[in-house]
């Protein structure tokens, strides 16, 4: 099968105006962040831009929440309203704003520290907020957090680096626990799922919250991802991709591994001088969608998922339009890749 463009099978697909570092959709709104500070809300349905709103950035992640959303960004925690993109409050982190994520009335944050003079982060915090911006309790601690997720059993879970690895265990209650992992080597990248929690490390390993290792494979874990159906899938900066008892090759550097529009199977978005998205799985590999551009933020909401490139364009795909488009085949739809590639020109001489 010929691979399509990114473009080509895309719903819609919108300008952020600088490099996309955050991206998050739900039923009734995709919000996508800059590099810039730059936040525009679009209905997931059409595209229809809704609003668009500008903060100190560069934004690093971005967590929507019913009448409100909360991004991190430079060294900042901003709450903005989703109807109309207002900051209602705004709280000074101290060092780097990081992850930001929700649950049960609390906003969770964290930030961090880099000692240029040592060329490594010296100090982080985790940050507890009540949804008026009330700070809560914040806990100090060494290591950098590379993933904030909400435990299932309540309050959060940041993946550690070096020096203890491992993780940390926190909530609203008090409780700020250090959990050391067998595996023993700093968490790079993590997944949260139905009661489940995984997490990838920089010698290959994949471990879960109770210390299980589930895979070792070639290279530092990139991406990882927990499906509906209870299973997993890792990427490696080496181009492995592999799941429970199963590992394939595809080169470069995996930097997303998202389930695909719907309940359809797995993409792998490699990156090897553009970005390749596969079809993966136990017994099958394919390439569907090349894009030129390498895939710098991505997000997963029912039946759409939604990417954002380093030039700032996003593209969301759905379900059925995405197989239309892939039965189609090139020429046969009304994008194909040498289409897709002039717009690509048509848009860079613009600027």
């Amino acid at each position: 099968m010929v691979a399509l463009s990114l473009e080509a099978v895309s719903s819609f697909t919108r300008g952020l105006g600088g490099a996309c570092t955050a991206i998050s959709v739900d039923d009734n709104s995709l919000v996508c962040g800059s590099h810039e500070g730059r936040i525009i809300c679009w209905t997931p349905s059409t595209g229809e831009m809704l609003w668009e709103s500008e903060i100190e950035g560069p934004i690093s992640d971005i967590s929507l929440g019913g009448a409100a959303l909360f991004v991190s960004s430079s060294s900042s925690l901003s709450c903005l309203s989703t109807e109309t993109g207002e900051v209602l409050w705004k709280s000074d982190l101290e060092g780097a704003s990081d992850y930001v994520t929700q649950g049960e009335g609390v906003v969770w944050a964290t930030s961090s520290v880099y000692e240029i003079e040592v060329s490594d982060y010296v100090e982080s915090t985790l940050w507890a907020f009540g949804l008026d911006g009330a700070l809560l309790n914040s806990w100090r601690f060494e290591e950098r957090c590379w993933f904030l997720a909400p435990h299932p059993e309540g309050g959060v879970v940041l993946g550690l680096g070096r020096p203890r690895c491992g993780y940390l265990r926190a909530s609203i209650g008090g409780e700020f626990s250090h959990i050391a992992l067998p595996d023993g080597s700093p968490v790079t990248s993590g997944a949260s799922g139905v009661n489940t929690v995984l997490f990838g490390h920089s010698n290959g390993g994949v471990s879960d919250l109770e210390g299980t290792s589930l895979a070792n494979p070639t290279g530092s874990i990139r991406s990882l991802t927990a499906l509906d159906d209870g299973s997993w899938m890792y990427g490696t900066d080496e181009g492995e991709v592999g799941g429970d008892g199963w590992k394939e090759g595809l080169g470069g550097s995996v930097d997303v591994i998202v389930q695909r529009p719907g309940k359809t199977g797995t993409w792998a978005i490699s990156w090897s001088g553009n970005s390749s998205i596969y079809s993966i799985g136990r017994s099958m590999n394919s390439l569907e969608i090349e894009h030129p551009r390498r895939i710098s933020s991505y997000s997963r909401h029912g039946d759409t998922v939604v990417l954002g490139d380093e030039n700032g364009r996003i593209y969301s795909i759905n379900t059925d339009f995405l197989e239309r488009r892939l039965s189609e085949g090139p020429g046969e739809g009304g994008d194909d890749d040498r289409t897709s590639l002039m717009r690509e020109r048509l848009r860079e001489l613009r600027k």
